[in-house]
C-alpha cells in the first residue's frame, strides 16, 4: 500500500471548503467539477452540491472555484453576476497563476507544458494575456515560433521525467527562458513512490477517477515500470481472473480519491486472496465475523471489566463480565445500524454485513441489551439505574430526540450531532459499565478512591481509542457532517492533545498504585 495514496493538501483544503459552506449556505455550487472523481462528486451532489458550467442558472448562492482555477475572465464573470465567491483553488495552482501573470505583465510568452483541454490549463491560459502556447511534447516544442522573452510553467500534475525532457530541449531553443519548477511535490512523491513500489510488487492498482490527470499519469509511471497495471475508479471493476494471477499486488491512489474507495480496494483484493487460499477460509470467516458482529468488542469489554474489578481490589465476577459483554454487544450494533451513512463511507467492508444482517442484529441487539439489564436488576437499583441510564443514552445517541416540528428550529437534534460528544459518550459508557456497574454491586457505603482513580483510568484510555478512530475517519466524518475532535483543531494538534493524555493516564496510574488505591497491576499498565 503507498504511503502517499489518497487526497493531497490542495484536494482535502477543498473539500473543507465545501463542506463547511453546506452547513451554510442554502445555495451551492462549484465552476466545474471541484475535483477529478466521480464518486466523491456524486456524494457532494447528495449535499445539494451542484456542478456548473457556466452561470446561466445561478440568479443567487455560493460559487466555489474548483481545485483547478478559473480563467481571470470567469472570475470577473461571476462577480457581475453579485453571488458570493469562496475560492478552493489548489494554493500551487494559483502559485502558477501568479507566476504566468508576472511574466505577462514583463511582455514575457508563456509555454504551459500539461494536458491541452484539462481544466488547470484552461486557467493558466487566461493569465497570458493571449500570449501563451500548450506542449505535451518534444514534438510539440520543435513547432513553437520563434520568441524572445519566455516563461515556461507545467500543470502540477505532469509527469517529472516529461516535464525535464520537454524544458531541456526549451532551453535548448530558447536559452534565455525562465523554467518555473511548478510540479507539486505530491504529485512527485506519488510517482517516486509508485517507481520504488514496482520493483517490489507483480501487479499494481491506481484507484481513481478516470478523468483525473494525476491518477491517469500515476497509471503509466506505474506501466513504464514493466509491471501489470490497473486503473479503476470502484473496487467493483477489479478482475478477479486477472488479479487472482499475482502473489504481491501494490495499492495506489491519485490525489483525489478519498480513503473510504480506496479501503473498498484493499479489502475485495483481501477477499480474492481469502478465496485463493482455502486452508485459511474458515479461520478467515470466523474472525471477520467476530469483527464484523462487533462481538470482540464485547469480548474486550467483558476482560476490561475482569481486569478492572483485580485493579480496584474488589472481586471480579463472571457475572458482570456478562452484563459487560452484552450491553457492548447491544449498543455498537444498534448505533452502526443507526448510524449507516458513516459506516457506509468509515467501514465500507461492514455496511454489506449490516444490510444483509439488520432485522436479526436489531433483535438480538434489542434482547441483549434487556437481558444485561435485568442482571444488573438482580444486583441492586444502583445497578440497575446506571445501566437503564447507560441504555437510554446509548439508543438515543443516534436517534433524533426531538420532532420535527421542533427540530428544524434546534441545531443539535441528536446527541452525536453535539460537537467533540462521540468520544465523551463513548468513554462515559465504558467507564460507567465497566466500573460502576460492578462497584455498585460490591462496595459498600458510596464509591471509594479505588473506584474512583479506576473510572477515570478507564474513561481515558476509551476517550484515547475512540479519537485514535476519529483520526482514521476524519474524511468520512467531514461526509457525514460530524465534528470530531480532529476535525476541530486538526490531526497534529489532536496527536498531542492523545499524547498528553496518555501522559496523564500513565502518571496516575503510578501514583494511584503508589498510594493504595490501585492494586500492583497499575505498574503493569503503565508499561504498553
Amino acid at each position: 500500500m503507498a504511503k502517499t495514496a489518497g487526497f493531497c493538501m490542495g484536494v482535502k483544503r477543498a473539500m473543507d471548503i465545501v463542506l463547511d459552506a453546506v452547513e451554510e449556505e442554502k445555495e451551492l455550487y462549484t465552476y466545474g467539477p471541484l475535483i477529478h472523481n466521480p464518486q466523491v462528486i456524486e456524494m457532494l451532489e447528495s449535499k445539494n452540491v451542484k456542478v456548473i458550467k457556466n452561470l446561466d442558472s445561478v440568479q443567487s448562492g455560493t460559487v466555489v472555484i474548483r481545485t483547478h482555477g478559473i480563467t481571470p475572465a470567469v472570475r470577473q464573470e461571476i462577480k457581475a453576476k453579485g453571488v458570493k465567491i469562496n475560492d478552493a483553488t489548489c494554493p500551487l495552482v494559483a502559485r502558477v497563476q501568479s507566476i504566468i501573470k508576472k511574466h505577462a505583465n514583463k511582455g514575457y510568452y508563456t509555454v504551459i507544458i500539461g494536458d491541452e483541454g484539462h481544466a488547470e490549463i484552461v486557467g493558466l491560459m487566461g493569465f497570458t494575456s493571449g500570449k501563451g502556447f500548450v506542449i505535451g511534447t518534444v514534438e510539440d516544442a520543435e513547432k513553437l515560433p520563434p520568441m524572445d522573452k519566455v516563461c515556461v510553467v507545467g500543470q502540477t500534475t505532469l509527469d517529472v521525467s516529461k516535464y525535464k525532457e520537454i524544458t531541456k530541449r526549451l532551453k535548448e531553443k530558447y536559452p534565455d527562458c525562465v523554467i518555473a519548477e511548478t510540479i507539486c511535490d505530491a504529485t512527485e512523491d506519488r510517482q517516486g513512490e509508485v517507481l520504488r513500489l514496482a520493483k517490489e510488487v507483480d501487479a499494481m492498482i491506481v484507484v481513481g477517477g478516470k478523468n483525473s490527470a494525476n491518477t491517469t499519469r500515476l497509471a503509466k509511471v506505474s506501466e513504464s515500470a514493466g509491471i501489470p497495471t490497473f486503473l479503476i475508479e470502484t473496487e467493483a471493476e477489479l478482475d478477479e481472473s486477472k488479479i487472482s494471477r499475482f502473489n504481491i499486488i501494490g495499492v495506489t491512489a491519485g490525489a483525489s480519491t478519498p480513503n473510504w474507495m480506496i479501503m473498498r480496494v484493499v479489502k475485495r483484493l483481501e477477499e480474492i486472496e481469502k478465496r485463493s487460499r482455502k486452508g485459511f477460509q474458515k479461520l478467515y470467516n470466523a474472525a471477520e465475523f467476530l469483527i464484523r458482529s462487533n462481538l470482540y468488542i464485547a469480548l474486550g469489554a467483558a476482560f476490561l471489566t475482569y481486569g478492572i474489578s483485580y485493579l480496584s481490589g474488589i472481586e471480579p465476577s463472571v457475572y458482570f463480565m456478562a452484563v459487560s459483554f452484552l450491553y457492548f454487544f447491544s449498543m455498537y450494533n444498534i448505533n452502526h445500524i443507526a448510524d449507516k451513512d458513516s459506516v457506509r463511507i468509515n467501514e465500507p467492508d461492514r455496511i454489506e454485513f449490516y444490510e444483509k444482517n439488520r432485522d436479526i442484529l436489531l433483535k438480538i441487539g434489542v434482547t441483549a441489551s434487556l437481558v444485561s439489564l435485568a442482571l444488573s436488576a438482580f444486583s441492586g437499583f444502583t445497578s440497575f439505574l446506571l445501566m437503564l441510564i447507560s441504555i437510554c443514552l446509548g439508543i438515543a445517541y443516534s436517534v433524533k430526540i426531538f420532532p420535527s416540528y421542533i427540530s428544524r428550529h434546534i441545531k443539535y437534534q441528536r446527541l452525536k450531532d453535539i460537537p467533540a460528544s462521540k468520544d465523551v459518550f463513548v468513554a462515559l459508557a465504558w467507564a460507567t459499565v465497566c466500573v460502576l456497574v460492578p462497584a455498585s454491586a460490591k462496595v459498600w457505603g458510596g464509591i471509594n478512591f479505588s473506584i474512583m482513580a479506576s473510572f477515570v483510568f478507564v474513561f481515558l484510555i476509551s476517550y484515547i481509542r475512540s479519537v485514535l478512530f476519529d483520526i482514521r475517519d476524519i474524511q468520512g466524518d467531514r461526509f457525514v457532517g460530524r465534528e470530531t475532535i480532529p476535525i476541530l483543531i486538526g490531526k497534529e494538534k489532536t496527536k498531542i492533545f492523545l499524547l498528553a493524555i496518555s501522559g496523564l493516564a500513565a502518571i496516575g496510574l503510578f501514583i494511584f498504585s503508589r498510594i493504595g488505591w490501585l492494586s500492583s497491576l497499575g505498574y503493569l499498565l503503565i508499561i504498553p
